[in-house]
């Protein structure tokens, strides 16, 4: 908490370092409140990255094949496409949830994989960080509504 020390005779110098500390206050509120946390950088602009791994029946893997994928409800248009490492493997970022699916083709195989991208919907808590967030700023408005009438009704009269 920061405390200023005032003349006795300055009681202006009082009223105007109140609302100074209250305008720096809200600022500072202000900035946490439209601040990006990563938590929320990362639901807003979720990505998932997926791996998916092809092998022969034999459970050879199929290195270098050329692999397509497709986002979940477009079969028809590929969302990524590329080529299998050594072990088989390949990576691509899956921008929605759903059931992605993949191929892979080699020159004696091809491989196809369904994928699940996401977790089950979640229900929401009756106790969202909207709701805390908002709670808690109208408490500090509150209080500091407080405070300037408990200066102002101890103000000396003129």
């Amino acid at each position: 908490m920061f405390l200023i020390a005032s003349p006795i005779g300055r009681r202006r110098g009082v009223t105007q370092s109140c609302r100074a500390n209250a305008f720096l206050l809200g600022g500072a509120v202000a900035l946490q409140l439209f601040a990006a946390s990563p938590a929320g950088a990362f639901d807003l602009f979720a990505t998932h990255e997926v791996t998916a791994q092809f092998a022969t029946p034999d459970g050879k893997p199929m290195a270098n094949a050329e692999v397509r994928v497709f986002a979940p409800g477009d079969p028809s248009k590929p969302a990524a496409t590329g080529h299998t490492d050594a072990e088989g493997k390949f990576v691509f970022a899956a921008n929605q949830d759903g059931f992605w699916s993949a191929e892979a083709h080699s020159s004696d195989y091809v491989a196809r994989v369904m994928i699940r991208v996401g977790a089950e919907q979640q229900s929401q808590s009756w106790l969202s960080p909207v709701f805390v967030v908002g709670f808690l700023v109208i408490m500090l408005a509150l209080a500091i509504w407080y405070r300037l009438l408990r200066a102002r009704a101890h103000r000396p009269k003129p």
